[in-house]
């Protein structure tokens, strides 16, 4: 194999062919006081790319005007025939292809937080991504990923605390604690022994090669003891995938589904992941998004429930102590365009499955949906187009991290931002 430099940076700082960490862990996280996690506690980020049409993944059939401002795109109310919504609560129902998610609204382990989102949305979809992967508002330039000021701010109970499914390390994961980036844990064998290792480390502090000056020679061995300590993840995870896998439930083939069974296998291995981040991309439906249950937005729907139904059978008694949540970049307008499709919007919903989800408050009441619904009527439409934000994003993701994980350190993991408890989990 050989490695160069621009091999390695390529995939924001890939290390061998099947691995990825942040570009600045050997900067280290001096200063920074850590909590202890709870252990043996997962969140599975799927960030759906390109801008998600909330309002037709959780339909909002019960509002009189839904209707009338999707007069082709609109998904028919609950009732008799094929591709109408299903119901969860009168008000609310899922797209007709996420018919895989309803037994786990039924049990109480899924709920959807809706007209999520908050005031500066520019509806741009590099700004927003930034915004949603980061948790900053305004200038994202420079700053880290909320999960991974998660990671730097709390310590750990395994030696792979995080890990992206995929061929880059995305923006929510960039920061100063170590994070991986894998294609597939069966492709992290690493080859031979020994020289490959050296060749390895040495193209590594290469990589990250600091110039000759004050302090250098420190500031190597600082990168050489992080190179080290990759490798030594990635052994760890070679160890995984050097042992026969057989999920315990069957997935589709679909990419997504591949990604998450990736993610399933780390979790049973008991490395101490605690985060997971998976893009499934394809939202950006502009034109010709799909009638009712058809169509582009039709097949987009069926492959995320799908993937995520099989995740969660394949985790079993697992999925108590796991929790998956969907982030996208905006919503999109109410009304359909001229083009059979939906424009960048603002407020849209969130998914979240898993243990905490069926301990949590929402559950306990029996509500499937939690909204402070703000309505879709050409007078509560924000600037006249689109569904208002009535939940800001952030508390959400604060509930999360606290809830779930056990990391309180608010002001480090969201800085800038008052918080009000949403109650979607325990």
């Amino acid at each position: 194999m050989h490695l160069t430099r621009r091999y390695f940076l390529k995939s924001s700082g890939a290390v061998a062919a099947y691995l990825g960490v942040s570009p600045t862990l050997a900067m280290g996280s001096a200063g920074v006081t850590t909590r202890s996690v709870a252990g043996g506690k997962t969140i599975v980020v799927i960030f759906l790319r390109g801008g998600a049409d909330g309002l037709n993944l959780v339909v909002p059939h019960g509002d009189p005007h839904y209707n009338s401002l999707r007069q082709v795109l609109r998904v028919g109310a609950p009732g008799g025939g094929e591709g109408k919504a299903i119901d969860l609560d009168g008000t609310f129902g899922l797209h007709p292809r996420l018919a895989s998610l309803k037994p786990w609204f039924d049990s109480g382990h899924a709920i959807a937080a809706h007209a999520v989102g908050y005031a500066h949305n520019t509806r741009s979809h590099f700004e927003e991504q930034d915004v949603w992967e980061t948790g900053i508002i305004g200038n994202t330039v420079g700053s880290d990923g909320w999960l991974n000021r998660h990671l730097a701010t709390s310590e750990g109970t395994g030696p792979v605390r995080a890990v992206a499914v995929g061929d880059a390390l995305p923006r929510i994961l960039h920061g100063r604690a170590p994070a991986y980036a894998i294609r597939g844990v069966s492709d992290l064998t690493l080859p031979g022994e020994g020289k490959n290792r050296e060749r390895m480390l040495a193209a590594l502090e290469h990589a990250y090669r600091v110039e000759p000056g004050a302090h250098s020679g420190d500031a190597r061995q600082v990168v050489h003891e992080a190179g080290s300590t990759t490798l030594a993840g990635i052994e760890q995870l070679g160890a995984i995938a050097s042992e026969d896998y057989k999920p315990d439930a069957s997935y589709p083939q679909t990419e997504l589904a591949r990604r998450l069974q990736q993610v399933a296998r780390l979790i049973k291995a008991d490395v101490g992941l605690e985060v997971a981040e998976v893009d499934f991309g394809g939202w950006d439906t502009h034109a010709n998004q799909g009638q009712g249950a058809g169509g582009t937005f039709g097949t987009l729907a069926q492959t995320l429930g799908d993937a995520v139904s099989a995740f969660c059978r394949d985790l079993g008694a697992r999925l108590d102590d796991t929790l998956v949540v969907t982030l996208t970049d905006f919503g999109r307008t109410a009304a359909e365009n001229g083009t059979r499709g939906t424009d960048h919007g603002w407020a849209n919903c969130m998914f979240l499955v898993g243990g905490a989800v069926r301990r949590g408050p929402a559950a306990g009441e029996g509500r499937k949906i939690v909204a402070n619904w703000p309505g879709l009527a050409p007078d509560q439409l924000h600037e006249g187009r689109d569904l208002l934000h009535t939940t800001d994003f952030r508390d959400v993701l604060a509930e999360l991290v606290t809830s779930h994980l056990g990391n309180d350190n608010l002001q480090k993991l969201l800085p800038g931002h008052e918080f009000k408890r949403v109650g979607l989990i325990a």
